[in-house]
């Protein structure tokens, strides 16, 4: 209803010659006693009315005295328009150690975050003589500014670098708002808490709360360690708080890497093997700094090799001729014809456990520790693989016929505490699909052959806590269930061969576990057995080893003449 020319307005019934001069008025007229339309005056005179109501087949006429600003007319002065242009302040420059407010990549939500590193990264620009440039210097209008942020309470595998625009600052709304994203109700026990040991009117010792945080797949935190145990865990943190490799691709799969890794750079004379020859002074045997530092690194799937190019990784891949991890087949699951698995039209991969002796093929098993510890943030095992034995599985690609690496765990020849296992993984990739449990059964499946009770080496990753309790609980329950719950700790210890530490850790998560008298017995009915077990039968993914499959047999390993170093 505007008009701005010379014509008449259809709304008003007037021309814009009979407008007044003024601009930027709002009045309201009384074009009748049962009309009323509310216009605005606009440059150069032309009226716009933003509402009407009158009687149906009434035209409305506004005159000058209509537009007087009277009581009668009951008119309405607003300020005149003005365009003001919003100017955004520069963002504000955060330095290491300070909290922030950070807009996540993850979940595109905001949380708070520490300010671990900040970097400034170049930005083409093109220069008085038309050429591109770019620069470092923090003064340069060329550089953006970097930030590497720690999510509070969240995994450091979601540390990422953002620029200064997706950060705001940082404001505590209370005390208690605070506790909770520090993970201080997360990370340990808080009197009160229904679930926690205190509820019962324990006291809180720092068995009890180990204890507690092992059942609930809890991440102690560093003050509750021993003083030299603080003091390693400072130091790792600081070797590894940022991530060298932002992405892995290592065949088909492109992978965004968890944690640091320290890939040797090229700088040193590089032996046959592709590792450099640079003097190694890290305790672990890993080489110094520089180490890689790049967006994407390639590694080639069969051999593990790794590169920073695409197209060194393909020359390598033209000539390499690796179609299985270099060891000894110990374990081969058929699956093709196996219609349980699922489609037939469409099997699943065929799978193969393979042994390789880190003594042996030391290069395979450096470089497999080196891609591991990019999805394992306590790993310290890198160079030093000679008194361990590596256990890959593998999936046979129907197409190649290569066995490619899905994951592995590893143990020492000979430990003094009888571990079964140093370190598992399942690559990002195939998770999810029962390898997990695969890859702990056959860790068993070995130390039953050696006439031990195995356990997993501590401290378990976050992922590793909860594949290994649900691994005891299901095996524990299905143990129940053939023997009508009427075992005690000792029992199940000899049925399975897992250690009676664990198993009263898995029946205590379940609460089947009593103290009476004395001693913990396991307090169960088969009813209550089978209502457990509907929880763990929905997965018909996992895969268990079957020991007619087994093609392995123990070898006696003398113990080592000196202390070996722990991974």
């Amino acid at each position: 209803g505007e008009s701005r020319g010379g014509g008449r307005s259809r709304r008003t019934g007037m021309t814009n010659a009979d407008m007044p001069p003024p601009s930027g008025t709002a009045v309201t007229a009384n074009g009748g006693s049962d009309s009323l339309v509310v216009a605005e005056v606009l440059v150069g005179g032309s009226v716009k009315a933003a509402g009407v109501s009158k009687p149906t087949g009434e035209t409305v006429t506004i005159t000058a005295d209509d537009l007087a600003i009277t009581a009668d007319a009951r008119a309405v002065v607003t300020p005149p328009l003005t365009l003001d242009v919003a100017v955004v302040p520069p963002p504000k420059e955060y330095k290491v150690g300070d909290r922030v407010s950070a807009l996540a990549s993850f979940d595109n939500a905001y949380h708070p975050a520490d300010v671990i590193d900040v970097r400034f990264v170049p930005i083409a620009t093109i220069g008085d003589d038309g050429l591109l440039e770019s620069s470092t210097d923090p003064s340069s209008a060329a550089a953006t500014r970097s930030h590497y942020v720690r999510y509070v309470g969240f995994d450091k595998r979601l540390d990422e670098w953002l620029e200064s625009k997706h950060l705001e600052p940082y404001v505590a709304l209370s005390v208690e708002d605070t506790e909770d994203e520090i993970g201080g109700n997360v990370l340990s026990p808080r009197a009160g808490d229904g679930d926690t040991p205190r509820s019962g009117g324990r006291k809180l010792t720092r068995n009890l709360k180990r204890r507690y945080d092992e059942i609930n797949n809890k991440t102690g935190a560093v003050e509750d360690l021993a003083p030299i145990d603080q003091k390693l865990e400072k130091e790792h943190d600081e070797r590894t708080k940022v991530k060298n490799v932002k992405v892995v691709q290592c065949g088909a799969h492109e992978v965004d890497a968890w944690y640091f890794s320290p890939y040797p750079a090229a700088v040193g004379k590089k032996t046959e093997n592709g590792i450099t020859s640079t003097p190694a002074t890290d305790p672990s045997g890993a080489p110094p700094p520089p180490h890689v530092q790049c967006d994407k690194l390639y590694v080639c799937e069969t051999c593990l090799k790794y590169f920073r190019k695409r197209a060194t990784l393909g020359a390598h891949e033209a000539k390499c001729d690796a179609k299985n991890p270099p060891g000894k087949m110990i374990y081969s699951h058929e699956r093709s014809g196996d219609d349980a698995e699922g489609d037939i039209k469409d099997p699943p991969p065929d799978l193969a456990f393979w042994e390789v002796d880190g003594s042996k093929m030391k290069v395979y098993c450096q470089n497999l520790c080196l891609l591991a510890k990019l999805f394992l943030d306590h790993k310290t095992l890198y160079f030093d693989v000679a008194p361990f034995l590596f256990y890959v599985l593998t999936e046979k690609d129907a197409v190649t016929g290569n066995h490619v690496a899905v994951g592995y765990f590893s143990k020492e020849k000979f430990s003094a505490e009888d571990f079964n296992l140093a370190c598992i993984l399942t690559l990002p990739p195939y998770q999810r699909r029962g390898y997990g449990n695969l890859l702990i059964s056959m860790s068993y499946e070995l130390s039953k052959r050696e006439g031990k009770f195995g356990t997993p080496e501590r401290p378990l990753s976050d992922l590793g806590q909860v594949s290994y309790r649900s691994f005891w609980c299901r095996v524990l329950l299905q143990t129940l269930h053939q023997h009508k719950a009427s075992l005690s700790l000792k029992d199940l210890s000899a049925k399975t061969g897992f250690r009676e530490y664990d198993i009263s850790s898995a029946l205590t998560s379940l609460n089947l576990l009593k103290y009476w008298k004395g001693q913990h017995i396991v307090s169960a009915t088969p009813k209550i057995v089978e209502d457990h077990m509907k929880s763990f039968s929905s997965n018909s993914k996992l895969l268990s080893v079957n020991p007619e499959w087994m093609r392995w047999e123990p070898v006696p390993v003398p113990a080592p003449a000196g202390d070996r170093r722990k991974r």
